[in-house]
């Protein structure tokens, strides 16, 4: 996930487990917190993006293949999750004794901050990019592709009871905060309407328009005979709590019903299998993309869980020869990028006379190359590695293949 959605649940855990019993509003007076409770939600929030620093590490160290070899590594680990969970508490009392906030018990923090940390590592292992959770003992990647990178559904269910609970707070400002929430909920909501579109993924207009009222419901109702401001936020934020873990339990579902249709083609075609996935792909749960490896190329099924009918598969067939790819496999650059990829695509390349080699994993082939019988040219995922031969056949170098136009 983005380091965003990460810092918007790690908020959510923070208010619905571990901010205290808060007072609602009364009689028209604003909502009281629990003394504590807004570092327990700077500790939960903090743990909740800390292990995306991870990101620093490459530009800092000029290692052009930080993004491979060191993202989700040890700032992702379970076996290192202690001894951050330990730093970030100490971190979190340093701040609190400078702001001259009262904070929970040290005990307290540390369970804050780990519980933010394994939010953390349990919605990037339920991606496709895969997470290093058992660094440093071992650095096999771990994947269950349930979500895509960045799911603006799940975004919406932990942002928005938040901002409920928000506007309820000042019973004298509902109603300019409730409108203020509506308005700017929107506005994303067409903003990212136009942002899907741009890049690939449309979806119907009227999702939109949905949105928005099911924002102005959220924000609306509770205001009527004054019941929502009788709601303490922890309450609120359980119920975002409540409604993300149930999108991302059914995203498992639907996984596990595209892996099945996956499977079923790769069995009723005799493939020779070297892997095997289905990965989501935007805006909806329903959409996935099966992909199967073999020792001659990829098959890519675009599914629909909407429909029962088997989707036609695309082929996207090796052109460079095995000597050419054990070549290009001495470069230490390759090695990496083999290790990484999960559904790696050869092709031979020429430019100017000189022989080349791209390098492709189709699980992030761009949108726009991925329809059957588009031309599809080096760089065609967003994560893919060009090798230059000389004249006598030699790897030479390797680096990241430019998007082609």
């Amino acid at each position: 996930m983005d380091t965003i959605t990460h810092g918007i649940v790690g908020a959510l855990i923070g208010k619905a487990f571990f901010a205290g019993r808060d007072e609602p509003s009364a009689n028209g007076q604003p909502a009281r917190s629990d003394h504590g409770a807004r570092v327990a939600i700077v500790a939960a929030t903090l743990g909740a993006i800390f292990p995306d620093i991870d990101t620093f590490a490459g530009p800092l160290a000029h290692n052009s293949l930080a993004i491979l070899e060191w993202h989700r590594n040890i700032t992702h680990s379970v076996v290192m999750l202690p001894v951050w969970a330990i730093l970030l508490a100490l971190l979190t009392t340093i701040l609190a004794r400078w702001r001259g906030w009262q904070s929970p018990s040290w005990p307290r923090l540390f369970l804050i901050c780990a519980v933010g940390l394994a939010s953390h590592i349990f919605l990037d292992v339920i991606t496709s990019f895969g997470t290093m959770v058992w660094s440093p003992i071992r650095y096999t990647r771990v994947a269950w592709d349930w979500m895509f990178i960045l799911d603006f559904t799940l975004v919406a269910l932990a942002l928005v009871p938040q901002l409920v609970a928000w506007s309820l707070r000042r019973p004298d400002r509902q109603k300019w905060r409730a409108v203020g929430v509506w308005i700017a909920c929107t506005g994303a909501a067409f903003a990212i309407y136009a942002v899907a579109v741009a890049a690939g993924f449309p979806f119907a207009r009227w999702v939109v328009g949905l949105a928005s009222a099911l924002v102005a419901l959220a924000v609306g109702v509770p205001a009527i005979d004054g019941w929502g401001f009788r709601v303490r936020r922890s309450s609120w934020c359980r119920v975002g709590f409540v409604l993300v873990a149930a999108y991302i339990a059914l995203a498992g579902v639907a996984h596990h019903a595209a892996l099945a249709r996956t499977e079923s083609f790769a069995d009723a075609h005799h493939l020779r299998v070297e892997n095997i996935g289905a990965l989501p792909t935007p805006p909806s749960v329903a959409s996935w993309d099966g992909l199967v490896r073999t020792p001659e190329g990829v098959y890519r099924l675009p599914i629909d869980l909407r429909h029962a009918e088997m989707p036609a598969a695309i082929y996207y067939a090796d052109s460079a020869r095995a000597r050419t790819i054990t070549e290009a496999s001495e470069l230490h650059p390759v090695q990496v990028y083999l290790w990484f990829a999960r559904f790696p695509w050869f092709r031979s390349t020429e430019s100017n006379g000189q022989r080349g080699l791209d390098i492709s994993d189709l699980q992030f082939l761009r949108i726009s190359e991925a329809a059957p019988g588009a031309s599809i040219g080096p760089g065609a995922a967003s994560f893919a590695i060009e090798v230059v031969f000389d004249r006598s056949g030699r790897a030479v170098s390797a680096d990241w293949a430019q998007p082609s136009k």
